[in-house]
């Protein structure tokens, strides 16, 4: 019966799961979410990538958000955009900036993850 049951349950299919995700992008889900259109994976992370270092900037850098709220909104959107194309490392950076925007380690953490997808995608294009 064990037997039975293991080829007729279904897979798992989480992002955790994919040896992809390991990856700065995961390249599956990004397919899933494009439908295998590679004009649309390459403009989506194009854009990805000019987003994150926008939010970046926003969260940590030149342009420094005064208001709390303010930090997380802008996390939580990294966090959404992030999610959609794959960039899974920039989600957990974004989701704990979300949660606790003063934290310099979290801050860190963002800088290296959004640093990994614009070389990852700086690298695809070649």
């Amino acid at each position: 019966m064990a037997l039975h049951q293991e080829f007729f349950e279904p897979p798992e299919t989480g992002h955790k799961h994919s040896p992809s995700s390991e990856r700065p992008i995961d390249l599956v889900h990004l397919a899933r979410q494009t439908l295998g259109d590679k004009d649309t994976e390459t403009e989506v992370l194009c854009l990805f990538a000019r987003q994150a270092r926008q939010c970046f900037n926003q969260l940590c850098g030149t342009n420094h958000l005064t208001k709390r709220a303010d930090l997380v909104a802008v996390a939580r959107t990294l966090y959404g955009s992030a999610s959609s194309v794959g960039a899974f490392g920039v989600c957990r950076a974004a989701k704990g900036l979300e949660k606790d925007p003063s934290d310099g380690m979290l801050h860190d953490a963002l800088a290296d993850a959004v640093v990994d997808v614009e070389n990852f995608i700086s690298g695809l294009s070649r």
